[in-house]
């Protein structure tokens, strides 16, 4: 069977979103149950919540989709909007409740319920006409498609075949081999969030990554962090904006050590640069990080950062700059808290390849042009309370591609991304927020694709 196509129901039934102000949270325990506890990772989505958010009707396992929602699928092609139709109107055998892709043994599945086994493989049959075979062990396949009591599996691994062995042996799992087992399979189970996952550093960096790369990241994750060993995420669509949060976790499944220290930014030291801009940058330095970053130095011979270390020894505090214009840095304020008595080189480098530089008391200032956006610096700032980096960005440029390709015609506002310390690790946040609040954020993104 051609995969694309029956991912393809799926995404639509993960993208096609309204949020309300209450999540229900759809029982997967039963598909969690099949996944094996040695997974390298899990994703869970809660597809009849945000089906009935999206404003679509579910009756007799059967999905009516919303003025909105069928608005987009007239847009699609013809090939594309048949999948989609049949999956709305009830006739693929699929229950419209929940999901759950898992990677195990190099290879990643999509595994879902069905309210009728034999609508389902009718729908699998006809379209390429390829047939299920013989059962074995109660399994059925076609293709990458395989199908066991009233739960499916597709392998998305387009060159690797299923295992009836393997399947049947995902359906027999017992409490104590299962997902579940795990503390993070009742973590993902009682998140109300739309999408939840977990996945092992290794297994990303295996699949994602060279040799090179990898070695890389791993460096820079033993420095950064104390015996992290996954990444917990979830993703949530609210009216008005798309929120994402990640986590680095240990062994234990708590959250890794953050091992570099992590201040806070001072807000009010943001706001007091402007009133707009298109985008604002802010992080913290203190001795104490610059002393971290000698450490490693030294530890690689003491000439990794050079005379980094003197430069920057005096920053104390938060340092912040805004930005407009086309050009990379064409207009800009920035400011850098310091302890006093600022190195000559740091001056030098400021003045020389970002903009002239003032002193008052404290502070270091250097300002280049006049900085004017979309964006209000105080909003912005406001964004980033809490963290010890972060960026905003103004989001309209995202707007310049529209669905199926029309104009996007417009529609967000801004994006941020910002790192928190949080429980000894460190979280990581990202979020796009629309102009209109009460706008549906992923009917947007697919009206920009």
């Amino acid at each position: 069977m051609n995969i694309r196509k029956l991912v393809l129901l799926t995404a639509a039934m993960m993208l096609l979103v309204f949020s309300s102000c209450k999540k229900e949270t759809v029982d997967v325990t039963d598909l969690l149950t099949t996944v094996p506890s040695s997974a390298g990772g899990v994703i869970v989505f809660n597809l009849e919540s945000m089906l009935e958010d999206a404003g679509c009707k579910i009756k007799d396992h059967s999905v009516t989709p919303s003025p909105e929602v069928l608005a987009l699928i007239e847009k699609s092609s013809p090939q594309d909007k048949k999948g989609f139709m049949m999956l709305f109107e009830g006739n693929s055998g699929i229950e419209p409740k929940g999901a759950v892709v898992f990677y195990d043994s190099n290879r990643t599945y999509l595994t879902f319920a069905l309210y009728d086994v034999a609508k389902f493989c009718e729908f699998v049959e006809m379209q390429d006409g390829m047939k299920f075979g013989n059962e074995e062990d109660g399994v059925k396949i076609a293709g990458n498609v395989a199908v066991k009591g009233a739960q499916a599996w597709v392998c998305l691994n387009g060159n690797k075949r299923l295992d009836s062995d393997v399947i049947s042996s995902y359906s027999g799992l017992n409490s104590s081999q299962s997902f579940l087992v795990t503390p993070m399979g009742e973590s993902l189970l009682v998140s109300e969030k739309d999408i939840r996952g977990w996945a092992l550093l290794k297994t990303m960096m295996n699949e994602m990554l060279d040799r090179y790369n990898r070695n890389v990241a791993n460096m820079a994750q033993s420095f950064l962090f104390e015996d992290a060993e996954s990444l917990k995420f979830e993703v949530d669509f609210e009216k008005g904006k798309i929120e994402s949060e990640a986590m680095l976790m240990n062994e234990k499944f708590k959250p890794a050590k953050y091992q570099l220290p992590a201040e806070k930014i001072d807000i009010k030291t943001l706001k007091d640069l402007g009133s707009t801009c298109d985008a604002m940058m802010a992080f913290t330095v203190t001795p104490k990080l610059i002393k971290k970053f000698d450490q490693l130095g030294n530890a690689f011979g003491g000439a990794l950062f050079g005379d980094l270390g003197d430069m920057f020894k005096n920053i104390d505090g938060t340092v912040g700059v805004i930005a407009s214009g086309e050009g990379v840095g064409e207009s800009l304020q920035g400011v850098i808290t310091t302890k006093g008595d600022v190195s000559q080189s740091l001056r030098d480098m400021i003045s020389k390849s970002l903009a002239p530089i003032s002193i008052e008391g404290k502070l270091l200032k250097f300002s280049k042009g006049d900085v004017k956006g979309a964006l209000s610096v105080e909003e912005c700032a406001d964004l980033l309370k809490g963290s010890c980096f972060g960026i905003v960005l103004d989001a309209s440029g995202l707007n310049s591609v529209g669905y199926a390709g029309n104009p996007a015609m417009g529609g967000y506002k801004e994006l941020c991304f910002r790192m928190s310390p949080e429980s000894g690790g460190l979280e990581f946040e990202f979020e796009i927020t629309l102009q209109d609040s009460n706008e549906n954020s992923l009917l947007r993104v697919l009206k920009t694709m």
